[in-house]
């Protein structure tokens, strides 16, 4: 199942999106070249392709994938746009946290018309041997982060694996 994950990720993202200009050169002849040359720069100085395959997996496997959109000082590129993937675990309603609070279900604040508002990414992973009971947690604002899931019913904020059928 692993080996067909893969296959799907990499035939869905390939060697990664290029960017193709179609502007009028007229005044600015090369425009469309240059910025298509500076976008390969930044997504790879970024590893957007290699982001984008691990995203595809996990989506297979645990229904959905988040990345969180942050600006990166320390890229080689005059843009410093730069994304963190996170776990699916990691973006739960912390424990003993927000309880009063009605519009946060399963790590997502929503406002009064189902909109995400923040994500809640706890600062370690569940699982893990530092794990402090799930209190400590940032909040990213529904802006900064991507969200990538499929809903199959109305309301529905969090995803199922694409792998389910086959492992039920």
């Amino acid at each position: 199942l692993k080996g067909i994950v893969q296959t799907l990720a990499n035939d869905v993202v390939g060697t990664g999106p290029r960017l193709q200009m179609l502007l009028d050169d007229g005044e600015n002849a090369g425009a469309n070249h240059t910025i298509e040359v500076e976008f390969a720069r930044w997504a790879k100085a970024v590893r957007l392709a290699e982001k984008l395959r691990t995203m595809r997996m996990v989506r297979a496997q645990d229904g959905e994938a988040f990345a969180i959109l942050f600006s990166n000082d320390n890229l080689n590129s005059p843009v410093k746009l730069d994304l963190k993937l996170v776990e699916a675990d990691q973006v739960a309603t912390p424990a003993g946290k927000l309880a009063g609070d009605s519009g946060a279900v399963d790590g997502i604040v929503f406002d009064e018309f189902g909109n995400p508002v923040e994500y809640h990414v706890l600062k370690g992973h569940p699982g893990g041997g530092s794990f402090a009971g799930g209190t400590q947690f940032d909040r990213v604002p529904a802006e900064s982060m991507i969200h990538w899931f499929r809903a199959d019913r109305p309301g529905q904020s969090r995803g199922l694996p694409d792998i389910l059928p086959a492992i039920l």
